[in-house]
């Protein structure tokens, strides 16, 4: 017949962990690390809108002058017009 060994059980429990410790110096420096992080992204943004509005501000001048100029001529139009209908019916001014 065979003999039982002993195990040793020790193998098989698992071992603790470390425990990391934290201090507030290294929480403190996270923060500032993202804030840092959060701060320079919310620069780039406006330095790409600076720039976006920069490049298409001759566009945007120009498409503003041509809605002003329909406009004026429409206005134009609108008081000829409302001016030989006066005339046509003897309306004075």
């Amino acid at each position: 017949m065979f003999r039982p060994k002993l195990s040793d059980f020790s193998a098989f429990v698992e071992k603790p962990k470390p425990v990391k410790i934290i201090t507030k110096y290294d929480i403190q420096q996270n923060i500032n690390f993202y804030m840092n992080l959060v701060l320079f992204l919310i620069i780039l943004l406006g330095c790409l809108v600076l720039y976006y509005r920069g490049k298409y501000k001759l566009d945007r001048e120009k498409q503003a002058k041509e809605t002003i100029t329909k406009f004026e001529n429409y206005m134009n139009d609108y008081i000829i017009s409302d001016m030989l209908d006066k005339q046509n019916n003897n309306i004075p001014y």
